[in-house]
């Protein structure tokens, strides 16, 4: 059965129609009545959470149906969950070839479980086997009157650039129907070349399961809808409806909103009904720097409109998340949920800390607080109400990445409430009226100057902060620029032996290609070593006394004209020349600065930190002395971190 339709089943096979009060009693009875999950989750305090560490959570895997690497596959991603008419889960997902990469070969594979996702049977490859095309987005919905499950997909060939690496081919939506509880699929590829318009250059569904509204008629099955989302040749971007109402057999497109070139467009949108009977649909923003706003959502009270009634798609305020999926379910006569990682920030490896969060006024508004299924990396979710009232969830999750492997848990209302926490993240304030404030990781502390001040103190292990929302101010690396800081620490034996360096300020990506500047700790030689990469190779310089002495030192990393300087307490800077194609290291993309670790989260820094400062322009020798002095310097300031408190 559709997990949107207002009907219990009583027994499997016998659904009965009854008014909102009893439905409402019978949700009460059924969460009563049935038992509790243990408390778990993910390891408490993992580098991804931005919350404080805390222990509790939901229960974070049931089951695995698909494992990386295992089933004649690399990767498993998009994953979808639906409850069949006779309460079988079917478990549907995209099953990628050689890697985790949306360019390669790509299947779509189910596995069915009949005991509400304990155990699940063999895989069947439904789209795919033995065609080297990408079949993607799976989206199935169920029809409750004759139990047909419809699955709406996207298919593209491959095709060579002038490089010959392989790039998409045109994308169009396909359809496949099963009669049989999901056990077999129609084989004919049933191409819907209604629901892709004429001039659109992409064109996918979901990601997610469809819905179907409740009926208006007692003798009409309830209107089946799906989402979508494209973008035309002239790079309009927008969300569209599909539905069908002749229980899957048919589709058309209905509502639709676009967005001008360069303004947020929704994009993976997912729905569910309201109580009253209209569609609320959320989606990933495709806005993703200078905005704490990454989700955006609309009302639409008739699918087969020809567009979303204004205003259309706004964003979500006050809701923490990254660019990613994520799935909303109406509970009967419950709060509506919404599952997607937690963690704030603009990049895709932003996606940690999978939480369910809930909202009382219809998506107006949504908690602060939320259950965490997962503090680790995570990715998509996709939800559905199981036959017996408990709420199933199918993930995306893997070992330091959040995709690879699709994972099943499933919680009660009264589990889902019991473990709500504050998903507020703590950060410490930017000085600067920019705003930057860094987002605390970990629990690094406070600790006390002997002039007076705090400084913030890293454990080495997990402790980190973070400058996310990629503002412009913050893409230095075209011109001068300056990066100060106070530092203090001792190199500890274990970073003698691992010989890993230890990250204070890292700005941007990772890797021989990564735009990115950096200081680190060098444990051989007990000294620091500023590095900066236009994507043409890292230019270094280093040091030349040792500053691992547990004493505070003040460290400025700067570039004047084409030179690269690192000095110490104003003593006469180590230098090196950088060639014209060494010069522009500016991200033009997404981006991250941290502090007290890299990108990839595999080095961390044991130490403290003070006073941490950006400029937009290289500093003199006199105002290198200004900030030792304790003095502001402020022209072209973009960062101040003073550390006087965590919030």
């Amino acid at each position: 059965m559709s997990s949107q339709q207002a009907g219990v089943r009583i027994r499997w096979g016998v659904r009965v129609w009854i008014g909102a009060a009893a439905l409402v009693a019978l949700v009460l009875v059924a969460v009563v009545l049935l038992p509790g999950a243990p408390a778990g989750g993910g390891k408490p305090g993992a580098a991804g959470g931005g919350a404080a560490k805390r222990p509790g959570g939901l229960t974070a895997a049931v089951s695995a149906p698909f494992s990386a690497f295992t089933e004649g596959y690399d990767c498993y991603r998009i994953p979808t969950l639906i409850t069949t008419k006779d309460g079988t889960l079917l478990a549907i997902a995209e099953a990628r070839t050689a890697s985790c990469n949306d360019i390669g070969d790509i299947d779509l594979v189910l596995k069915r479980s009949t005991d509400e996702g304990r155990t699940w049977g063999p895989m069947q490859v439904v789209r795919g086997a033995g065609d080297p095309g990408a079949y993607g987005n799976p989206v199935p919905v169920v029809d409750s009157a004759s139990g047909r499950i419809t699955l709406l997909h996207a298919y593209s060939t491959w095709t060579p650039d002038a490089d010959g690496n392989r790039v998409r081919g045109p994308r169009e939506l396909r359809l496949a129907h099963s009669t049989d509880d999901g056990a077999g699929w129609s084989t004919d590829p049933a191409p819907q070349p209604q629901l892709k318009g004429a001039d659109w250059a992409w064109v996918s569904v979901g990601p997610g399961h469809g819905i179907q509204l409740t009926p208006t008629r007692p003798d009409r099955p309830g209107r089946l809808v799906v989402s979508a989302d494209y973008r035309t040749e002239s790079n309009e971007s927008g969300a569209q409806l599909l539905y069908s109402d002749d229980g899957g057999l048919t589709w058309r497109p209905g509502a639709r909103w676009g967005a001008p070139e360069g303004t947020p467009a929704p994009n993976e949108p997912a729905l569910t009904q309201l109580p009253d009977g209209r569609i609320y649909v959320n989606a990933r923003s495709t806005a993703t720097c200078g905005t704490a706003d990454h989700r955006v959502a609309a009302i639409v009270e008739d699918a087969a409109a020809p567009a979303v009634p204004e205003p259309g798609f706004l964003p979500v305020p006050a809701l923490p998340a990254p660019p990613a999926s994520g799935s909303v379910l109406q509970l009967p006569g419950g709060p509506l949920l919404l599952s997607a990682p937690s963690r704030p920030g603009a990049e895709f490896s932003d996606r940690w800390t999978l939480a369910v969060r809930t909202s009382k006024d219809e998506g107006r508004t949504w908690s602060k607080g939320g259950a965490v299924v997962l503090r680790e990396r995570a990715g998509y979710s996709d939800m559905t109400v199981l036959p017996g009232g408990r709420v199933g969830m199918l993930y995306e999750t893997a070992n330091g990445t959040p995709h690879g492997y699709i994972k099943f848990t499933a919680f009660g209302p009264h589990e889902l409430q019991a473990a709500t926490e504050d998903l507020t993240p703590r950060r410490t304030t930017d000085a600067t009226p920019y705003h930057n404030h860094a987002v605390v990781h970990g629990a690094p502390k406070l600790g006390n100057r002997p002039d007076g001040g705090k400084a913030m103190r890293f454990d080495g292990k997990d402790d980190f902060l973070r400058l996310i929302d990629c503002p412009d101010e913050l893409r230095i690396g075209e011109g001068d620029f300056a990066v100060a800081t106070w530092v203090k620490y001792k190199t500890r034996g274990q970073d003698r032996d691992s010989g890993l360096r230890q990250p204070l300020v890292w700005g941007y990506g990772q890797g021989p290609a990564a735009k990115q500047f950096r200081i680190e700790a060098d444990p051989a030689t007990g000294g620091l070593e500023a590095t900066v990469n236009a994507g043409t190779g890292p230019a270094s310089v280093a040091t030349r006394t040792r500053v691992d002495d547990d004493a505070w030192h003040h460290v400025v990393l700067q570039r004047k004209g084409t030179r690269l300087e690192l000095s110490v307490d104003g003593a006469p800077a180590a230098t090196t020349g950088l060639t014209p194609d060494q010069m522009d290291f500016r991200p033009t993309g997404a981006f991250t600065v941290h502090l007290g670790t890299q990108p990839d989260y595999k080095a961390f820094y044991a130490g403290a930190l003070d006073d941490v400062r950006i400029y937009g322009r290289a500093l003199s020798g006199n105002d290198m002395a200004r900030l030792r002095d304790g003095n502001d310097l402020t022209d072209q300031e973009r960062v101040r971190l003073t550390f006087d408190r965590i919030w």
